[in-house]
């Protein structure tokens, strides 16, 4: 991960635009880049601050004024064809829904609605907890914690306040941790028929958003807000006292029929960080100082950025956090103009609805939004006898997304790694978009195409949640092995590490199948069934 520790931007601009996916930079752009090592600043301004010509991503009033969900991304290029605004507008359209007051509880948003989605809770030791008996005593508030760095690793349970932290924490200007919070809609509680699926349901939803402490210079108006216990309260105590709390970042996954693979959102406050080149201001930034800021408008990085460390209390010293790809993209990426030009014209033209109750919502922006182009297809392909292939050549939107409060550390996507078996006598060929791992959305959540008869619901590489909902419920898991079982003494030897590896409170149940319990199919990987027990 590059940290920008006392290094010159030109050096890391350098870096931004030579990263490519799924199609290469002109060679002549490419030889110049390597000519110069930079980019001139001029243009990375511009790409930043202007939309590219003939694009004009458009909002509609309904959104406010009756606010709904989505069902389905528009195809406004034709049957089976959306484009890239179409997805924005999909995202926007979630988000001001979510950011609406519920109509049976006019108290809280529709985000907050334990009607509609869920909180995922955790007992006071960290392991899962029930998240599906509509019991909601309180908010659950993590830390930031450490994500899987590839496909397939275990995913590690966010500690609640109080506990030992899980991993990198980021602190804000006033040295107060960020808390989070994650809630799925509650459809996800059926864990047993939705194992009987290939995908998640339309409509299935996951939203983790980022907390800040309102300190004595920020505007409460400005935020999104909410009054939580930040810290244990003993069971004796009368008066708990309450923190108000500000929505720093928002994070959307929603499966729609057309998108099992999710589209994945994402939104920030437009206090919280500057860009590593050339940031508009230098004042004012929840996560960032004036000097070390400065320090990039001047082109000389010295503060140690995105560099968040382990930690567990509530507070700490301040984190340097500057955004390294505004809108998740980089000027060499595949349809970089209608990416970066459906973002900031839709994130202008949604401004003249946002009044009355969502006045607020100005102060936030959409970053950007990823999915596949073609379901039938995976969004992560491994490289086969060392030949260079694209991992992400099926990947659109912001191929770089990642939300600088939420994903600090993982701003810095490998899209172009090393091919495994180079031609020694071209040694240009050990550069491709292959392996390693790339740390945008798809690099810790990936999809399985509708091609293969694989399940992503029966793996949680899709949502890593999942499986802490069915053992905090005492639901049973149908989870993939790592090969073909034959034999009931293979199944013995396998089954018990197939379910620990997906949640250390998962024992296998004496049971394992190679068929689809929906369709009778053969299945491509064995399924062990694992239990809470």
């Amino acid at each position: 991960m590059n940290r920008f520790s006392k290094r010159n931007i030109s050096s890391l601009v350098s870096s931004l635009v030579l990263c490519v996916s799924g199609t290469s930079i002109a060679q002549a752009n490419q030889a110049a880049y390597e000519k110069t090592g930079s980019v001139a600043m001029a243009d990375i301004a511009k790409s930043k601050l202007t939309a590219p010509a003939g694009f004009n991503c458009s909002a509609d009033a309904s959104w406010f004024t009756t606010p709904s969900l989505p069902a389905e991304v528009k195809q406004s290029n034709g049957p089976g064809d959306s484009s890239f605004c179409d997805f924005y507008q999909f995202s926007w359209q979630t988000f001001s829904y979510l950011m609406a007051k519920s109509q049976t509880n006019p108290d809280v948003l529709n985000f907050q609605d334990t009607s509609q989605f869920n909180e995922l809770e955790v007992n006071t030791d960290g392991t899962p907890a029930n998240s599906c008996d509509d019991k909601h005593d309180s908010h659950v508030l993590f830390i930031r914690s450490t994500k899987p760095q590839e496909n397939g690793t275990t995913f590690t349970i966010p500690e609640r306040i109080g506990q030992a932290g899980g991993g990198a924490t980021i602190y804000d200007q006033n040295e107060n941790v960020v808390y989070y919070d994650v809630r799925f809609s509650k459809n996800m509680c059926d864990v047993k028929a939705i194992q009987q699926k290939q995908n998640f349901p339309g409509g299935t939803t996951e939203l983790k958003t980022a907390w800040k402490v309102l300190g004595a210079n920020d505007d409460p108006s400005k935020f999104i807000t909410m009054d939580a216990n930040i810290t244990p309260v003993k069971a004796d105590q009368k008066d708990s006292k309450t923190t108000q709390l500000g929505m720093v970042g928002f994070h959307i996954a929603v499966a729609t029929p057309n998108h099992p693979e999710f589209i994945w959102a994402t939104f920030e406050h437009k206090q919280n960080s500057p860009d590593c080149t050339l940031p508009e201001s230098t004042t004012d930034w929840s996560f960032a100082s004036q000097a070390c800021t400065a320090s990039l408008k001047d082109n000389k990085a010295n503060c140690d950025f995105n560099n968040p460390t382990k930690q567990t209390d509530i507070t700490g010293a301040a984190t340097e956090i500057c955004r390294m790809y505004p809108y998740g993209s980089s000027l060499g990426d595949a349809n970089f103009d209608e990416n970066t030009g459906s973002i900031k014209t839709l994130n202008a033209n949604v401004q003249p609805y946002l009044t009355g109750n969502f006045k607020v919502l100005a102060n936030y922006f959409n970053v950007g939004a990823l999915w596949v182009s073609d379901i039938t297809e995976g969004s992560y392909i491994t490289p086969t006898n060392g030949q260079p292939v694209s991992q992400i050549g099926n990947q659109r939107g912001s191929l770089r997304l990642a939300n600088t409060v939420a994903e600090t550390e993982y701003q810095d996507v490998n899209t172009a790694a090393i091919n495994l078996n180079p031609d020694q006598k071209n040694l240009a060929s050990a550069s491709s978009p292959s392996a390693g791992f790339v740390s945008n959305c798809f690099g810790c959540h990936n999809y399985t195409g509708t091609a293969s008869t694989a399940s992503n619901t029966t793996s949680n590489s899709l949502s890593h949640i999942f499986d802490d909902i069915a053992v905090g419920s005492n639901q049973c898991l149908d989870v993939q092995a790592s090969n073909t079982i034959n034999s009931q003494v293979q199944a013995k030897a396998d089954c018990p590490s197939t379910c620990t590896n997906s949640s250390s409170k998962l024992k296998w149940n004496g049971q394992w199948t190679n068929q689809s319990a929906s369709t009778g199919a053969q299945l491509p990987q064995t399924v062990c069934g694992c239990c809470n027990q």
